[in-house]
C-alpha cells in the first residue's frame, strides 16, 4: 500500500470533509479537524508518557522485593493522567473525529484506572486482584492507543522512529577491506 500523508488518511479513516461527504469542501469543517488533530496529537504524547510511566511503577510494583514504591511516584503520575483527562475533555471535537476523540477518552479512563490500580498494589495487604486489576487497566490503555493508530496516522502507541535501533539502522553498513 503507498504511503498516505496525513489529510489522504484523514479522508479515508475519519471519512471528514475531504471526502466528499457533508461539509465537503467547506474550509473552515477542513481547519477544525486538522486543530483537533494537531491538538489530539499533544494528548496522545502525553498519555503515552504517562502510560509509559505507570508500567514502570508496575513493572516495580509487581517485581521489585518490596513491591512498593514513593507514593510521590504514583502521586505524581496519578497528577499528570487526571491533567490528560482534563485537555482530552478540553478538545474541540469536529463530528468527524468524534470515533477518534472516543477512543482518546477511553484511553485516559483507562490510564486513570492504572493509575488507581497502582495505588491499591502499593498498599499494604495488596494482593493478585489488585495486580490483576493494574494489568486489565494498563492493556485497556494500550488497545485504545493502538485503536488510535488504526483511526489517523501519526497516533502511533510507539513511535520506532526515536527507538534505540532506530539510529542503528540509520548507519550505512561498514564494508569491509
Amino acid at each position: 500500500m503507498p504511503q498516505q500523508d496525513g489529510r489522504q488518511a484523514y479522508n479515508q479513516g475519519m471519512g471528514g470533509p475531504l471526502a466528499g461527504g457533508p461539509g465537503a469542501g467547506s474550509l473552515a469543517a477542513e481547519h477544525a479537524a486538522l486543530r483537533y488533530m494537531d491538538a489530539a496529537q499533544r494528548v496522545h504524547d502525553e498519555l503515552r508518557r504517562i502510560l509509559t510511566q505507570v508500567s514502570g511503577i508496575a513493572l516495580l510494583l509487581m517485581t521489585g522485593p518490596l513491591r512498593t514504591l514513593p507514593e510521590t511516584a504514583i502521586r505524581s503520575a496519578s497528577a499528570a493522567a487526571a491533567e490528560a483527562a482534563e485537555a482530552v475533555r478540553a478538545l474541540p471535537v469536529p463530528q468527524p473525529a468524534a470515533h477518534h476523540h472516543h477512543h482518546l477518552g477511553a484511553a485516559s479512563a483507562a490510564l486513570l484506572a492504572s493509575c488507581a490500580a497502582a495505588s491499591a498494589c502499593a498498599a499494604p495487604g495488596a494482593g493478585d486482584r489488585d495486580r490483576d486489576r493494574l494489568v486489565a487497566a494498563l492493556k485497556s490503555t494500550v488497545a485504545h492507543l493502538r485503536t488510535l493508530a488504526r483511526l489517523l496516522p501519526g497516533f502511533e502507541p510507539v513511535n520506532f522512529g526515536q527507538a534505540c535501533c532506530a539510529a542503528h539502522a540509520a548507519v550505512p553498513a561498514r564494508e569491509w577491506d
